[in-house]
């Protein structure tokens, strides 16, 4: 009998042993899940949803820049994602438990479980999905095992739109349809404030504009620790994401679904966008080519709410249809000799980041074969952010040409960058506008590349803008004006695909269609620096007589078919 007790007294011991060390455990645990947004997330994640969790740098991110704001870092934040990269559950549901569950800090107002938050999305469904999961996830047994002695739902004060916690912590759940007067809260979260089936109305869209302005700018605690967080896919060129980035104030992270080196983001904190060549993936793991591929057949969505570069629907003064595609071999090779080859650049006044960018264009001119018609093809062309002059980098002796030209390219300035381009599509002229800063650009190419094979000319913008721009559409809608794309299967994400046609969707080079985009969205858009490269390039190309249309042509054959020369029976001089 003995035996037994000693037995029962050796299981008992054994239990309160694994209970005593299971509270140490999870005591362990939550103080590093208090330390790291990123690790609580993925901890709190079962909770949350369901399916497996899938981590992803994005995630990493975006967390690290949350922790910045509660830790009064960042007082204003603007996340720009595509959909279904876990936006929401991170910024709207995990961040708002992740601040409660923090021992309370005097130096950081933001956290511990007396924060206050307001989270207002597009509708009143959505916001109160969120609310109901966020509350869900501090009323599980996951979260109350590990911080129920400090984050608890009063009773008086606990429906969908607000629930307040014993500490004085609140959350306030609302959309931009409903009132939000009269309530304030440390740190204002709008999550998704344009629907997408609702964002190219005018009405709607400055409705959320001037609930903005009016009304939520005012709604904070303190003015001094407040912080705001927008967090959005981008539907329209004046949402309210480029309105709210108006304030110097804002950190930016911008996270497009296809890496675009030209829009690298880096960020305040130090972080910059991990990936180095274009076209690589935000959430590969989630969200390949093959899952994105059907997304793509809307070229205006998909630069919209996945590439978060929005233009106008169809184009402003120039129209995205008017553009010819040009189908460019599986080798990346030109298949045809210029007649004539021009670069066409557009200084900025600065290479400051306030400044506009310069911007380069090459063209390259020839007749079809077959139609003999004139095309003008877009063969090259970027925008950047330059000084003058680069460093000068020496070639390592074990490095091939292609190595030496990625590294040292990182180190050009324009001049650099206009003599690389010039001299690798073989341009016969370059056009450089008649400025102070076009000046010191063709001096310095002088100076620099005397041996240059093309010409160099200065020319003045003469008159407006927008008359500049309206001169040359005539080229577009004669169908002269060519862009390289290639047809890609949908189902596939493929060049070469066994599959029908009708599978087929045509798609730009990565550089041809940021160049489209902003040529298209003139003169909404934010710069106009491609534009103004491009225009100067068709008037010189005109007055030069090398852009010929098509009815030009034909009348010009007309003409030389009815002329007859008067026929003489004498010579013109006797002999």
């Amino acid at each position: 009998m003995d035996i037994y007790k000693s037995a029962d007294d050796l299981r008992e011991r054994k239990v309160r042993l694994q209970q005593t060390l299971a509270v140490k455990w999870k005591k362990e645990e939550a103080l590093l899940l208090e330390g790291s947004l990123i690790e609580f997330f993925k901890a709190a994640w079962p909770t949350m949803d369901p399916a497996p969790y899938q981590h992803g740098w994005h995630l990493e991110a975006i967390a690290e820049h949350l922790e910045a704001v509660s830790y009064g870092k960042i007082r204003k934040l603007c996340i720009n994602i595509c959909p279904r990269h876990a936006k929401t559950l991170m910024c709207s549901v995990a961040w708002n438990a992740w601040a409660w569950c923090k021992e309370p800090d005097e130096r950081y107002t933001l956290i511990g479980p007396a924060s206050k938050y307001m989270c207002l999305s597009y509708g009143d469904d959505l916001a109160m999905d969120n609310a109901i999961l966020t509350r869900r996830l501090i009323e599980s047994e996951w979260y109350r095992d590990r911080w129920g002695q400090r984050v608890n739902v009063t009773p008086d004060q606990a429906n969908k739109h607000k629930f307040d916690t014993t500490f004085g912590g609140t959350r306030i759940s609302g959309s931009f349809k409903s009132t939000v007067t009269g309530r304030g809260a440390g740190i204002r979260i709008y999550d998704d404030p344009h629907k997408m089936d609702e964002v190219e109305s005018e009405t709607i869209r400055q409705h959320v504009l001037r609930l903005y302005d009016t009304t939520l700018k005012s709604r904070i605690t303190d003015p001094k620790t407040s912080a705001e967080v927008l967090v959005a896919q981008r539907g329209h060129m004046n949402d309210l994401s480029p309105h709210f980035l108006k304030d110097p104030e804002v950190v930016h992270l911008n996270l497009p679904a296809e890496f675009d080196s030209a829009r690298k983001c880096v960020t305040m904190l130090g972080w910059e966008d991990p990936r180095k060549t274009d076209g690589e993936l935000l959430w590969p793991d989630r969200w390949g080519q093959k899952e994105l591929a059907p997304y793509k057949s809307n070229a205006f969505e998909w630069a919209a709410q996945w590439q978060q570069m929005p233009r106008v629907r169809g184009g402003e003064i120039f129209k995205d249809d008017w553009w010819q595609g040009y189908e460019v071999p599986a080798d990346g090779h030109w298949d045809f000799e210029p007649a004539f080859a021009l670069a066409s650049l557009d200084t900025a006044f600065k290479e400051k980041e306030e400044n506009d960018y310069s911007a380069l264009t090459v063209w390259w001119v020839y007749d079809h074969p077959t139609t003999k018609q004139r095309r003008i093809v877009l063969v090259d062309g970027w925008k950047k952010r330059l000084p003058l002059n680069g460093k000068t980098v020496q070639r390592r002796a074990d490095e091939d040409e292609r190595a030496y030209l990625r590294r040292a390219s990182r180190d050009w300035g324009l001049v650099e960058w206009v003599h690389f381009t010039c001299s690798k599509r073989r341009v016969d002229r370059l056009l450089i506008e008649d400025s102070a800063r076009g000046y010191d650009v063709n001096r310095e190419l002088q100076r620099l590349f005397s041996e240059a094979s093309w010409g160099t000319l200065l020319l003045p913008a003469r008159g407006e803008k927008w008359i500049r721009a309206h001169a040359v559409v005539d080229l577009f809608t004669n169908e002269m004006i060519y862009a390289p794309g290639q047809w890609i299967c949908t189902q596939h994400g493929k060049v070469k695909c066994d599959c029908q046609p009708e599978t087929f969707t045509w798609h730009w080079r990565d550089w041809a269609e940021e160049i489209i985009n902003d040529i298209c969205s003139y003169p909404r858009g934010e710069h106009d620096d491609l534009v103004d490269s491009m225009t100067q390039a068709f008037r010189h190309l005109r007055e030069s007589g090398l852009a010929v249309r098509r009815e030009e042509r034909a009348f010009a054959d007309m003409q030389m078919a009815t002329f007859k020369p008067k026929s003489t029976s004498r010579p013109l001089y006797p002999v």
